[in-house]
């Protein structure tokens, strides 16, 4: 861990997480250095993995957060940078006497049911955790409750909600979980008691993001909306009139527009996009920061996108359309972009959302105003096209980051990021995790203010396709991606892609890959399926077999497989540090695949099904199918 910056530091005094008593009297080796506590502990003892005070337990917080321990995060860092924003507990509930490993095993526990899908094991384990009390039995009652909740029992979820609460009460937890609770009850069909449970919760944006699931028309969402912008002194919005969805017919008065400063290059990469774009444009045309230039990559369209912005060029010079004469994907268009961005700043933004007028102002003045900072972003809130929230997080937040509203330099994501993955989706999140990785994860501020945006939900994008989808969880394709770039973000040494080379930096899963078909069936000579994590006889079985393909010239591919009582769901390094995409790759749900050769890794007891298997044939003989228990070999 690296020494602290005056930034992490103003952080930590703003959240009252930083005793200089209570530093200075815990650690004598202090007063014998000479500095004052807070200069100790920020060129010291941070980077020692020393507690800033109290109220943040490094050990506590490294049990409790299994992702967090598993990534090699440091955990202050990650709580300053997004764990406040989840609501992760920094301590342990004061007066109880907490066993850290079984807040670790309710983490692994979730972990599984989630992203490593199984569903019955891990639900009857954290379900005896939560019978057991304590800050585990709350943590274990929340994760039942937010799986049932995705999974359409949302009386079940309910009822765990409430248990979690009463094995921890307090204000925080009821301004965290009100909202979902609600929500909970919304979709019981329990309406009384939906309005009952909002009329109690403390008010917060949240509340009111969640109270549009009530609401019964256009205005009364509206209304709701108006109040989740409010605490943060944001313009109200309003509604044109006309036929179309009130997502279509959002806007806002701006303050009065701020002339001056840097040019500000917005990308709005569009395919397709002649129901959603003249919303998205006018949203962008509207912002405070009047020194734009809104550029349009048109994706090779079939349909009017080029003609339509085309017209509101004619209205507003300041948009500038590029054309491109074939389908690249939204990232390979955003890279083409890039490359013509006039702006000292680059930012983007979907076509089919909408940004609030203050959005980009806001974000440059925190960039400018803030030394040290490569970038900002702004939270957002994805609502259906009538104005109803449709997504919320696995700690119940109802406002998160903004992927593409990372501002930063174009002169820095040019010279030193080089541009985005070419993949089919989350290459915005591993750009962003690659700047942190640069600069620190400090580096990127996210204004706590919002909704700064509003992200469009009809059931159609990415997210909601089962091979490359999410919720509040990674898995399949999404969590083999992420475990893979985290993999090349410590191991290379630099990481700058090049967009006009057009050549992958790491392995991503075929799901991703541009042009990837889903009916099609790939082939490959030998696949192995088991527990790939820790070391054990399987593991080392796995590695003489993987030399003998190699000296053989075979192909190869993993399947990595996951049991209640062992193991966690990462890779193992020796594992990883082979995975290459070509001679050896991991196989994802999604995936239609024919082998040759199955091998189960000898020594392991796996006998539930999983959720998120690729399908896999040997010959004739079905072995691997989603929702299965994997095959003996």
């Amino acid at each position: 861990m690296s020494p602290a910056s005056a930034q992490e530091m103003a952080q930590l005094h703003a959240r009252g997480l930083f005793d200089a008593a209570w530093y200075g009297a815990r650690h004598p080796d202090v007063l014998r250095s000479g500095l004052a506590p807070e200069a100790h502990f920020c060129r010291i003892g941070w980077a020692l993995g020393r507690d800033p005070g109290p109220g943040f337990s490094t050990t506590f917080y490294r049990a409790a957060h299994a992702d967090v321990t598993a990534a090699g995060l440091d955990p202050l860092r990650h709580y300053l940078t997004s764990g406040w924003r989840e609501g992760r507990a920094t301590t342990p509930p004061a007066g109880a006497m907490v066993r850290q490993d079984a807040l670790a095993e309710v983490s692994r526990l979730r972990q599984l049911l989630e992203t490593g899908g199984l569903t019955e094991g891990p639900s009857h384990a954290l379900a005896r955790h939560a019978g057991h009390g304590g800050a585990a039995g709350a943590a274990a009652a929340e994760a039942l409750g937010f799986w049932h909740l995705q999974a359409g029992a949302p009386d079940q979820a309910l009822r765990w909600f409430d248990r979690g609460l009463a094995l921890a009460p307090g204000a925080a937890q009821h301004l965290r979980l009100d909202p979902v609770r609600m929500i909970a009850a919304q979709q019981a069909g329990e309406a009384a008691q939906a309005k009952a449970i909002a009329a109690a919760a403390p008010e917060s944006a949240a509340l009111a993001l969640a109270q549009t699931r009530l609401a019964t028309d256009d205005a009364a969402r509206l209304a709701c909306l108006n109040r989740a912008f409010a605490p943060a002194g944001l313009a109200p919005l309003a509604l044109i009139e006309g036929p179309l969805p009130a997502f279509d017919r959002l806007t806002a008065t701006a303050p009065e527009g701020q002339t001056g400063g840097p040019l500000v290059t917005v990308l709005l990469a569009a395919r397709n996009a002649q129901a959603t774009l003249p919303a998205a444009l006018r949203s962008l045309s509207r912002q405070s920061w009047q020194a734009l230039e809104i550029l349009v990559i048109d994706d090779a369209s079939t349909d009017e996108t080029a003609a339509i912005v085309t017209r509101a060029a004619t209205q507003d010079p300041r948009i500038r359309l590029m054309s491109l004469p074939q389908n690249l994907g939204a990232y390979g268009a955003r890279n083409a972009g890039l490359a013509m961005a006039q702006g000292a700043y680059v930012t983007l933004h979907d076509a089919d959302d909408w940004a609030h007028p203050e959005r980009i102002a806001r974000q440059m003045k925190v960039l400018r105003t803030h030394a040290g900072l490569a970038g900002t972003m702004s939270l957002q809130a994805r609502l259906r096209p009538d104005l109803s929230l449709s997504r919320w997080t696995g700690t119940g937040e109802m406002l998160f980051e903004n992927m593409p509203s990372l501002l930063v330099p174009t002169e820095l994501m040019r010279k030193v990021l080089g541009g985005w993955d070419r993949v089919r989706v989350s290459a915005d999140s591993e750009l962003l995790r690659r700047l942190r990785h640069l600069f620190g994860p400090g580096a990127v501020a996210t204004l706590p203010e919002g909704p700064l945006a509003l992200q469009r939900d009809d059931g159609r994008n990415a997210t909601a396709d089962s091979a490359t989808g999410m919720g509040w969880f990674y898995y399949g394709a999404r969590r083999e991606y992420y475990e893979a770039q985290l993999w090349h973000h410590r191991q290379a040494r630099a990481l700058h892609y090049d967009p006009a080379r057009n050549a992958r930096p790491f392995p991503a899963p075929a799901p991703l890959l541009p042009g990837h078909r889903t009916d099609a069936v790939s082939t490959v000579h030998h696949v192995y399926a088991g527990l790939m994590s820790v070391a054990d006889e399987g593991l080392d079985q796995l590695l003489h077999w993987l030399d003998e393909d190699r000296r053989a010239g075979r192909s190869a591919a993993l399947v990595p497989l996951y049991a209640t009582g062992a193991g966690a769901l990462t890779l193992h390094p020796l594992l990883r540090a082979r995975v290459d995409g070509a001679a050896l790759r991991v196989l994802c749900f999604g995936e239609r695949v024919r082998c040759t050769r199955y091998r189960r890794l000898p020594g392991q007891a796996i006998d539930e099904p999983h959720r998120y298997l690729p399908e896999l044939d040997e010959g004739a003989r079905a072995v691997l199918r989603p929702g299965a228990v994997p095959a003996a070999a």
